[in-house]
C-alpha cells in the first residue's frame, strides 16, 4: 500500500529521524507472509537473537496463551501457535525495546502508553474472536501498534506536546484536531506513513491510519472497525491514559459493520476490562 497523503516537511524529517526498524523485525514480517518458508527456516532466524528467544517462549508459556504443556524449544512454539502469533510475539518484543515507550507521552502517564497498546491488543483479540472474524491472525498485532505513530510524535515534538494538550483540555478539541492544529498532522498520518515505510501488510497500516474513523478505511474496515472499538473500549477503562480528553465514543457505524450493537459493546467492555486485569502484566513486564 503506498499512502498517497502528502505530509509537512517536518513529518518527513520525523520520519528520517526514527531509527530503522530493527532487522529481525523485517526478515519476520516478510517470512511469515511467504507460503514457501517453513517452520525451520524461522526457527533459525528468529534464534539468531538469544534474547528474543527467551522472551517468546516465556511469553508463549503464560497463561494467556493457555498452553497444553510447557513449550521449551522455540520450534515447538511456532508449531504450537503458528505463524501469526510468532509475529506477534516477536512484534511485541521487538517494538518495546525499539520504541522504549517507557517515555511519557503526552496524554499518557509515564509508560501509558505501551499499557495502553498491550490493553488494546488484548481487546482486538478477544473482538475478532467474538466476531469470529477472517483477519483473527493479524488483530493482536493491529491493536499492539495501533498507536504507533503517536509514540514517535510524542517522542520528537516535546515542546509542542503542551500545545496538544492545552488544545484538548482548554479548547475541547478532539485528539487529532488538536494534533492537527498543533503542528500539522496527526498522529494517525505518522504511523501510517511509519507502516508503509516498514513495508507493513494493509489491514495494519489501515489499522494505524483509521483508528478513529475507521469507515475512512475503504478496504479493510473490518480491521479497522475491531481496532477502533477497542481502542475506545480501553481508552474508556483508563488503561495508562493520564487525560479524560482522551476518549471518545464508539463510531456506531464500527458496530455495523460487525453486525453488532450497544449491549455486546458493554459486555465487550466488561469482558475485556478482565482479560487485560489479568493477562497484560505479563506483555508489560521489561525486555532485556
Amino acid at each position: 500500500m503506498n499512502v498517497e497523503k502528502k505530509l509537512p516537511e517536518k513529518v518527513l524529517r520525523i520520519i528520517k529521524d526514527i531509527p530503522a526498524i530493527p532487522d529481525i523485525v523485517v526478515a519476520v514480517m516478510q517470512m511469515t507472509r511467504d507460503p514457501d518458508v517453513t517452520a525451520k527456516q524461522l526457527t533459525d532466524r528468529i534464534s539468531q537473537d538469544p534474547g528474543l528467544t527467551a522472551n517468546i517462549l516465556r511469553l508463549c508459556n503464560s497463561a494467556y496463551y493457555g498452553m497444553p504443556r510447557v513449550v521449551s524449544s522455540l520450534n515447538q512454539a511456532i508449531m504450537y501457535l503458528g505463524f501469526h502469533t510468532i509475529r506477534s510475539l516477536v512484534l511485541t518484543c521487538s517494538f518495546n525495546r525499539f520504541f522504549n515507550p517507557g517515555k511519557p507521552i503526552y496524554g499518557y502517564v509515564k509508560g501509558g502508553i505501551w499499557h495502553h497498546s498491550i490493553a488494546c491488543a488484548i481487546a482486538s483479540d478477544l473482538i475478532c474472536k467474538q466476531v469470529h472474524s477472517e483477519v483473527h491472525d493479524s488483530a493482536f498485532t493491529a491493536g499492539l501498534l495501533h498507536d504507533a505513530g503517536q509514540l514517535a510524535l510524542g517522542l520528537s515534538i516535546k515542546d509542542t506536546a503542551d500545545t496538544i494538550i492545552d488544545l484538548m483540555t482548554n479548547e475541547n478539541l478532539p485528539e487529532l484536531e488538536a494534533e492537527r492544529e498543533a503542528v500539522g498532522f496527526t498522529h494517525e498520518d505518522l504511523g501510517a506513513h511509519l507502516a508503509d515505510a516498514w513495508n507493513f501488510p494493509d489491514e495494519l497500516i489501515h489499522a494505524m491510519q483509521h483508528h478513529h474513523n475507521p469507515i475512512e478505511s475503504e478496504t479493510q474496515s473490518e480491521m479497522t472497525s475491531i481496532v477502533h472499538i477497542a481502542d475506545a473500549i480501553v481508552l474508556d477503562l483508563g488503561c495508562g491514559v493520564d487525560l479524560e480528553q482522551m476518549k471518545y465514543p464508539v463510531n456506531p457505524n464500527a458496530l455495523k459493520m460487525l453486525n453488532k450493537d450497544q449491549a455486546w459493546l458493554d459486555s465487550m467492555k466488561v469482558e475485556a476490562a478482565a482479560l487485560i486485569e489479568e493477562q497484560s502484566f505479563q506483555f508489560l513486564q521489561t525486555f532485556d
